[in-house]
This record gives structure tokens, sequence and C-alpha cells, in this order.
């Protein structure tokens, strides 16, 4: 049985749960609840909540006792769900990730470190964005891919990633793991595969920082995802100025979407790349430093936002052909960690 999908924009594509219906019942699974606390747990206009709240009334998976609004009989799978181990998903990880393959300068690979990556799958199980959606990842060296499937809550998820290296570790891990991830060799530059179109809820992405690359990873996403939908990407102020960030911003807008979060240094990124001495002396990083740069005494200092938008109609799509990558798709005048 399923929620009769409305236009509302707190709601997620044709699933038994919408996000507003999971964080309600969420919030009750955590404790027995009153309405302000549902309210305050809850994220949507007053208006969807109330309806929502009603319809879960009536099929009984909340009921009212004692003055609180505790959960009803739900199925065992919803149950478990409703509360989840991170902690328990972020051990497990660890081992995962130390496994992965090397990061490569070729394709500008910069790992994010493993607890970060997971404190990123945990925002999108808050914000109602894990739970039974099929999420596309584009470019994935953080196997952020491995870290939602290890929760076993989405309904798929696709990985295109250029690095074959990378796509045959995610696939061998996802087997040897009956996870629901699977991953393909895939260059951005490249329209996305017909079948992949307007088949996703979720997007995640990591973009390069430069205006033609944002715009062709976005471009991409937005051929694959439904409205409603997610985009989740992480952007640094390091090397994207806020004149890019309006840019970024104005075309999100154009394409119909809106912001709805920007978690400051939300993520922290490995520094492994430029592990290479002679890597990382021709860098405009360390070229171009007024003080001493060692390699040697970085702590995790490159670090990203991690922002989230979500459609308000079915996304325009800003490029379809096939892109011709020059080097401004790759570099601008704020990079400086390329050599």
């Amino acid at each position: 049985m399923s929620i009769p999908q409305t236009t509302t924009s707190h709601q997620a594509g044709n699933h038994s749960l919408t996000r507003t219906a999971f964080q309600i019942l969420r919030a009750v699974a955590s404790r027995p609840c009153c309405l302000w606390d549902i309210l305050s747990s809850t994220d949507g206009t007053i208006r969807d909540i109330y309806d929502t709240c009603r319809w879960l009334r009536e099929r009984g998976w909340i009921v009212e006792r004692d003055g609180r609004v505790q959960l009803g009989r739900l199925p065992k799978y919803w149950t478990q769900a409703l509360r989840v181990d991170f902690e328990q998903h972020r051990e497990q990880f660890r081992g995962v990730a130390g496994e992965c393959p090397a990061p490569t300068t070729q394709f500008f690979q910069e790992p994010i470190v493993p607890d970060d990556v997971v404190r990123r799958v945990e925002f999108l199980y808050e914000r109602g964005d894990l739970f039974e959606r099929a999420i596309l990842v584009l470019g994935d060296d953080d196997l952020f891919s491995l870290a939602a499937g290890l929760t076993e809550l989405p309904r798929r998820i696709v990985v295109g990633e250029i690095d074959e290296r990378v796509v045959n570790f995610i696939n061998a891990e996802a087997k040897k793991r009956n996870l629901k991830v699977e991953a393909f060799v895939y260059n951005v530059a490249e329209p996305l595969p017909a079948h992949l179109r307007r088949a996703f809820d979720v997007f995640v992405m990591d973009p390069v920082e430069t205006v033609s690359g944002f715009s062709a990873w976005l471009s991409r996403g937005l051929a694959a995802i439904r409205h409603p939908g997610a985009v989740y990407f992480g952007l640094t102020e390091l090397e994207c100025p806020p004149s890019y960030w309006h840019k970024f911003q104005r075309l999100l807008v154009d394409c119909g979407l809106v912001l709805t979060d920007i978690l400051r240094n939300f993520s922290h990124y490995k520094n492994a790349s430029l592990a290479n001495p002679q890597a990382w002396q021709k860098t405009k990083l360390v070229r171009e430093a007024p003080l001493p740069a060692k390699a040697d005494e970085q702590p995790h200092w490159y670090r990203s936002s991690f922002c989230r938008a979500v459609t308000v109609k079915t996304p325009k799509v800003p490029i379809r052909g096939r892109i011709k990558l020059d080097s401004r798709f790759y570099r601008s005048p704020y990079t400086m960690t390329l050599d």
C-alpha cells in the first residue's frame, strides 16, 4: 500500500513512505511523542505534516496512548529502518575503505576520510533520502555507494565512475557483501545512458569546481532523477569563490531546484593523491606558497561543505549532448591543488 503521491515538495517518488512519513515514524520510534515533538523533528510545512499524521493514524501506523503518539503495527523492515546504528556502519566502512585502490591525479581523485563519508550517508537518512530510494552517484573514489549500501536501506544504488579500478572494487565488494550496489565505467563528458534517465530519486556528486565542470555533473544528474527528487554535492571555498557559488546556485534555480542545506566544512579529505613528492612540488599550492608547505605536516585541512537541493518541478537538463573536455573543464584561476 502506498501513500497517494501529490505535488508537495516533501515527497519523493512512488514509495511506500514519503520523506515526511518516514521522519514522523522515526521521531515516534525514538520515544513517545507529543505534537510539538513531531513538528520539531520533521521537515516540511505544518500542513503537510498534519496531513501525513492523519494518513499514518488512519492506517494504524501511529496510535495515541496516554496522551502520547506511539508506533502502531508496522512492517518489520520498516521498524528496523527507523533505528539504524550508524556507529556500527562506520566501523564496517572503515574496513572497506582501507582496501580501496589508491587515488590518482590522473582522474583528479581525493577521497574523503571514511568517517565523513558515513556522516554524509547519515545526513541523507535524516532527510528521508536513503530509505527505499534509488540513488545515482557520479564519481565515487570516496566509496559513498558502499557506505550507503551497508545500511541496506536504499532500494538501488548505481555508480558511474571513470576509474575502472574503482568500478571493479565497488562491484567486487557489493557482490561479496550482497549489497544493492552496481558500478559501471562512465565519463561525464558522455550523455547519461538512456536506461538511467528519470530512474532515480537522489543524485550524489563531488563535481569538478569549475563552471563547466559543475554544469556537466549537474546535467547528468538532472537527467537521471525524477520529480520529486534530491541532489547532494560537495563544494569548497578553497578553490571555489563566491562568484562560482553564485553561478551554481543560479543554475540550480534555473533548472527547477531550490537549495535547502549547506553544511559548512562537513567533509574532510585524506590529502593522499599528492603523496608523491614530485607531484606535490608541481602544484600551485606549493609553488606559490608564501610560507613553507611541508607535505608531512598536513592535517585534514582540505574540506568541503555538503549541500542539498530538491526539485520543485521536473528538472530541466541544461546540457544533453556530449561535452568537449578542455583545460577550462578541470582548471580555473582558483585551482591550486592540481599539478
